[in-house]
């Protein structure tokens, strides 16, 4: 006989089917399933505020991330062409035409992958840091309808 270790469990008795002739009841631990949702009126509410809540924050954050991801990738290029792409010209002998003409060509390589690093460096603090900010919002709409907490 296989037991469950499951905190939640009922006992049913029953006679023995087998042909033995023993007249004694076996007892069968059957494990009822813990996460069973109730659904009533007030988790269907939950359901529904924790849905606009998730959308709200996710969506703030992927503005976030996308604004001050475009940001810093502008900063950091118009840093790398003015310290880097700039002078470089200047040294070749080339005029601030030549120079201007193609700025994102003129800065380095490793301009270029220290930027896109730190872009998406930037872009996942938001969108981790909204994650974090809807989770602990989506707990508080289960603690003010007082229900249990959603499954991961």
């Amino acid at each position: 006989m296989q037991v469950n270790f499951n905190p939640v469990v009922s006992f049913k008795h029953q006679t023995p089917t087998s042909t033995n002739n023993s007249t004694t009841s076996v007892a069968q631990v059957v494990a009822v399933p813990e996460n069973q949702k109730k659904s009533g009126f007030r988790e269907d509410i939950s359901r529904i505020a924790k849905f606009f809540t998730t959308l709200s924050e996710m969506t703030k954050a992927t503005v976030k991330a996308a604004a001050y991801g475009g940001l810093t990738a502008g900063a950091f290029l118009a840093g790398f062409w003015t310290f880097g792409a700039l002078p470089r010209g200047f040294k070749k002998g080339n005029s601030l035409m030549e120079i201007c003409k193609r700025p994102i060509k003129n800065i380095s390589t490793k301009g270029k992958i220290i930027t896109t690093l730190a872009t998406l460096g930037v872009a996942s603090y938001h969108l981790i840091k909204g994650k974090l900010v809807t989770n602990q919002r989506t707990a508080n709409v289960d603690h003010q309808l007082k229900t249990g907490h959603r499954t991961a």
